[in-house]
């Protein structure tokens, strides 16, 4: 991202900002309380129909976690708000900032995904919505600026793909720790219990820091480039650990193709690559 935009351009992303912060404080906010509802309710039914006792601690977490990010995504909505003027003005850090708050409502939406697809499929739009409240602004601030499309396209591979593996690291998170709640003997450890209890602080570490480099790594910075690489590797490392312990699950396979995707994308020299050689 450069700062290489004019006045129009500043007043665009400063409607945008203001929009998008709107949004996540009244809109965004109310769906994620309606998508939580049809996913308990679908629960309920599930689990007394499938007996399953595997799917029985989703229903906690989903009360946890779903208010839990949709409280981040209004907290984002204020602090865009704030983001409005400087925006406006052209203020170098303002930009990226409004990238790294945008990634919240980005990554909430991805992560809704499991458990509605799980729970209430009849509520997709939900998730969607969610979804595209944080990544429409998301790229609208991160690539409407004076830059060549080559450097556009590199910007919205990598950013899309970090945000991406950002959310389905957390989501193999999810999971593993509905596992680790499901298990039907509390005092009894074995391998995959520690696979579980280990890798879980190890990939949402990732996932904190990925979410942290983000905006560093929008404002050109080498602390950015460093910091998203280091996330990465983390995620890499944990998704890794649960694989190994849980070599069956096809998620833990399909989020170390993400980190390793990601890991070569900001190593290529025309993607990731050059922004490390920023000041």
């Amino acid at each position: 991202m450069t700062n290489e935009t004019t006045a129009r351009d500043r007043l665009i992303l400063a409607v945008i900002t203001l929009v998008a912060a709107i949004l996540l404080m009244t809109w965004v906010p109310a769906t994620v309380i309606n998508a939580m509802d049809q996913v308990m309710k679908g629960a309920v039914v599930k689990i007394a129909a499938t007996q399953n006792p595997l799917l029985a601690p989703a229903t906690t977490l989903v009360t946890f976690f779903f208010p839990f990010w949709g409280a981040l995504c209004t907290v984002a909505g204020a602090a865009l708000l704030v983001l409005v003027y400087p925006i406006y003005r052209g203020e170098r850090w303002a930009r990226p900032a409004a990238v790294g708050l945008l990634a919240i409502p980005s990554i909430t939406g991805a992560y809704m995904t499991g458990p509605i697809m799980s729970f209430a499929q009849g509520a997709q739009m939900l998730f969607v919505i969610v979804m595209m409240a944080g990544l429409i602004p998301y790229f609208g601030i991160l690539l409407w600026e004076r830059s060549s499309w080559k450097n556009k396209a590199a910007n919205f591979v990598l950013f899309l793909l970090l945000g991406i593996t950002a959310a389905w690291t957390f989501a193999n998170g999810h999971s593993s720790l509905r596992m680790v709640l499901a298990r039907p003997q509390l005092n009894v450890f074995n391998e995959s219990l520690y696979g579980y209890l280990f890798n879980i602080p190890v990939v949402w570490t990732g996932v904190l820091a990925t979410v942290i480099a983000i905006p560093l790594l929008a404002a050109r910075t080498r602390a950015g480039w460093w910091l998203a690489v280091s996330a990465v590797v983390v995620m890499l490392v944990g998704t890794i650990g649960l694989y190994i312990t849980h070599p069956n699950v096809v998620e833990f396979v399909q989020g170390i193709a993400m980190a390793v995707g990601s890991l070569v994308l900001l190593l290529i020299p025309g993607i990731g690559g050059r922004l490390a050689k920023q000041a």
